[in-house]
């Protein structure tokens, strides 16, 4: 009875061995630094009969199952880090085999976080375009503040028009108050709600502390919200822990001022010192503290009358012939003394807390649509901040306290006097977030916050405070190896808009290998109105009416216009489109194109040839009916100048616009010669702005009140940062840009195409300890206006000492 058996048991023993033999095996391990760190985070890939792919989770483990026996060669990646690999790993059916791998730190690998607000990521890999000026390369430049330190970014266009204002956006125009690009230090927004601009100059970081700066290039509202259209600029400085130590550095010079209304004059003096002291007394506790001063001249500002021209966007329309006579005034020089403190606290379970406060005060001159004010003597951004991380958490608070007084040194109120804007604004920002590897394949950050503002604004009585909400989810999804998916998106809430706005963004990244990837994603971005777009109301002598040209014995007559907000405001959206492709040559050679089409809808603006009874639903200029205060005529005289196309205009009110869009290309290069010696080079195109809205609709963008970017731009340079030697040289190529932004049309035009030569040389003395340059910008010595309105740039030349200790 047993022997009839034999066969099944036979049978049965054969299968499970031939199911053995066909069970698929895995390949499972860690993922360490050169430390023996574990990476979370990190990417393998087995490649093999099949090819797989997996994240590290925690502690850096990985394990990758369904792999059909056979050798395999797995490889591991993590942004800043050199990519390791293991050939000839034996999977045998069934089986686990185990690889344990070790990554050295790249050396010309840029990791960034600001795509992804706390991920860090490689370049490469990004879900956004990023650009990275290094803190090196700032060390090693001419630059005497933050455009300078910018204007070689592909894309960017940066605008000096005086010696402190600094205008700057990425893939649009940079006009007077530019209020699209969101700006940071170390995450911490420092851009001013309540007139959305930023004022660099109060940036209370010393450039020495500074470890890298990332410039998004497009819309990045999907993770930091409002008002990160155009991108953002994140400046990250180093922890106390990897700084430590002193420096101090001084420098002086002077710059040519022959030229415009100070021509013949003899040099414009420059100084400036900073100083820093890092320390970490323990493996707890780290700190630094750090303070500075600038102080600079005014510049020369231009004479004469500007060139009559006409709008690129319509040439029927003729602008400029103001004289700049006409708004003479007595420019100035800047002053900005800065202090901040850093005390970092590592905690007994792994997590660690940062707290930080500084302040930077600043004077001189800030260019408006309605004419330079000059911020008065200790104007001042003061901030406070906590912050706590433990593994993937984060929880961090600030404040951001702005104070200041500035009179306009050229428009009235109107009564004669002179405008001024008086503020005192406070931001309150709490916010959390999460990080965590799911399923191996999913890299999900998750965060929201809450916002206050606080206004106290001369211009803009009834503005009082506004409450912010925002919510934000990304998922980094692993597409087996050759793709990924970054898909991500917010909601903002503010009391002051209606409804609340979404914004979406997806990118897909294809890595035919680990150094090459194309990338192609759509984005939508917003910016809220301001304080001021909603609340202005201010009258104002928006014109002189020269009436002595009429009628012999009259005067010239002032027309007094009430300028107000709008607190039915939407916001400004953009919608972005973009295919990208970066890759890297033998380790030495990275090049990047980018083809970009930005959609801007609901316009916000207050220009005025906006301003029209349809859109309004009343007539904004005066009439017969409704002559300005203590007009001298007879009130037919007001619609027979009308109909001469003379408009008197009674009420400019902020509203919104239709659409209007921006394209263009870019490509980059960069080069390693030699570990001390790089280059760069790129090119950005900007195609003129084209109007999306039809003129029978009421919305349609004036395009009088368009400004244009220089349509081609071209920077190249080279850095060196050798053990002895130290400097730098650029050149930098603007076409001639056209600007809509001050006054009335009559200082509407174009600012010249510039060439700007900068370089700097230094040597090393005392085994580092001592560096001394001499740094130039503008070594050509042409007078260069970066804005048609603005200040004249001349050649200037500084001498720097800098101490190690």
């Amino acid at each position: 009875m047993r022997r009839p058996l034999a066969p099944v048991v036979v049978l049965a023993l054969s299968l499970a061995a031939h199911a053995r033999a066909q069970a698929p095996g895995s390949i499972e391990g860690t993922v360490k630094d050169a430390t023996g760190g574990a990476l979370t985070g990190a990417m393998v890939t087995a490649a093999g009969p099949v090819t797989r792919s997996e994240r590290t989770g925690a502690q850096g483990r990985f394990e990758i199952k369904g792999l059909p026996a056979g050798t395999y060669v797995v490889t591991a990646s993590h942004p800043g880090f050199a990519e390791a690999r293991q050939e000839g790993v034996v999977v045998g059916a069934g089986a686990a085999q185990r690889v344990d791998l070790g990554l050295a730190a790249a050396l010309h690998e840029s990791v960034v976080v600001t795509a992804s607000r706390t991920v860090e990521s490689s370049l490469i890999d990004a879900p956004a375009t990023v650009s990275v000026v290094t803190g090196e390369q700032i060390a090693a430049s001419s630059a005497q503040n933050y455009g300078d330190m910018l204007r070689t970014v592909t894309g960017l266009n940066v605008v000096q028009s005086s010696a402190r204002d600094i205008n700057l956006a990425a893939r649009q125009a940079s006009p007077l108050l530019t209020n699209t690009q969101l700006a940071l230090l170390d995450g911490r927004t420092i851009y001013a709600d309540f007139f959305n601009i930023i004022f660099w100059d109060l940036v209370p970081a010393n450039a020495s502390d500074i470890k890298q700066i990332e410039v998004v290039r497009g819309p990045a509202s999907a993770m930091w919200g409002a008002n990160a259209t155009t991108g953002v600029v994140n400046i990250i400085t180093k922890t106390p822990r990897e700084a430590q130590g002193g420096t101090l550095v001084l420098t002086g010079g002077g710059f040519s001022r022959d030229a415009g209304t100070t021509a013949g004059q003899g040099p414009g003096a420059v100084f400036g010192a900073n100083a820093s002291w890092a320390q970490a007394p323990n493996d707890r506790w780290s700190y630094r503290f750090s303070a500075g001063y600038f102080d600079s001249e005014a510049l020369p500002r231009p004479t004469g009358q500007l060139p009559v021209t006409t709008s690129p966007l319509d040439p029927s329309l003729t602008v400029g012939g103001g004289s700049f006579d006409d708004v003479h005034y007595i420019n100035d020089g800047t002053k900005q003394p800065k202090v901040d403190l850093r005390v970092d606290q590592r905690l007994g379970d792994g997590g660690q807390i940062s707290y930080s406060a500084g302040l930077a005060t600043t004077r001189g001159i800030i260019q408006s649509p309605i004419g330079p004010f000059d911020l008065e003597k200790n104007s001042r951004f003061g901030y406070g901040r906590i912050a706590y991380t433990k593994g993937g958490f984060r929880l961090s608070g600030f404040a951001n306290l702005i104070d200041g007084k500035a009179p306009n040194l050229v428009t009235r109120d109107a009564s004669g006097d002179v405008l001024r804007i008086d503020f005192n604004t406070g931001t309150y920002d709490v916010d959390a977030g999460y990080t965590k590897l799911v399923a191996s394949r999913h890299l999900l950050n998750v965060g929201a916050n809450v916002r206050r503002n606080t206004f106290d604004i001369s211009i803009t009585p009834n503005a009082e405070n506004r409450t912010e909400l925002g919510a934000y989810v990304q998922d980094e999804i692993l597409l087996g190896r050759l793709f990924r998916l970054a898909v991500s998106a917010r909601v903002d809430k503010f009391t002051s808009l209606a409804d609340p706005f979404f914004s979406p963004r997806a990118s897909l990244i294809f890595k035919p290998t680990p150094d090459h990837s194309l990338k192609v994603s759509v984005n939508r971005a917003f910016r809220a109105p301001s304080a001021i777009d909603n609340y202005l109301d201010i009258d104002i002598i928006g014109g002189v009416l020269p009436l002595d040209q009429l009628a012999p014995g009259l005067q010239p007559f002032p027309v007094v216009t009430r300028t107000v907000g709008n607190t039915d405001l939407k916001p400004e959206s953009l919608t972005a489109y973009e295919v990208g492709y970066q890759g890297t040559f033998g380790h030495r050679t990275t090049v990047g194109f980018s083809f970009y089409l930005n959609d801007t809808d609901n316009v916000i603006s207050s220009a005025q040839a906006a301003q029209t009874e349809a859109l309004l639903g009343y007539n904004p200029y005066y009439t017969s009916e409704n002559p300005p205060p203590g007009w001298p005529l007879p009130p037919e005289v007001i619609d027979m100048l009308a109909a001469q196309g003379v408009y008197l205009p009674a009420v400019v009110k902020t509203v919104n616009l239709g659409k209007l869009r921006n394209k263009g290309f870019e490509a980059s290069l960069q080069h390693t010669f030699e570990s001390w010696l790089t280059g760069f080079a790129n090119y950005s195109y900007q195609a003129l702005p084209e109007i999306r809205t039809p003129p029978s609709d009421p919305r349609y963008i004036p395009p009088v009140s368009v400004s244009v970017p220089p349509k081609n731009r071209v920077n190249l340079g080279l850095t060196l940062d050798h053990p002895r030697y130290v400097g730098s040289v650029s050149f930098s190529h603007a076409d001639k840009a056209f600007f809509t932004d001050v006054l009335d049309t009559r200082y509407y035009g174009y600012a010249d195409a510039y060439d700007l030569v900068n370089a700097a040389f230094g040597v090393r003395w005392a085994a580092g300890k001592v560096t001394t340059s001499v740094k130039a910008t503008n070594l050509l010595n042409d007078d260069i206006r970066q804005h048609n309105f603005g200040d004249i740039l001349k050649r200037t030349i500084l001498a720097e000492v800098r101490f190690n200790f």
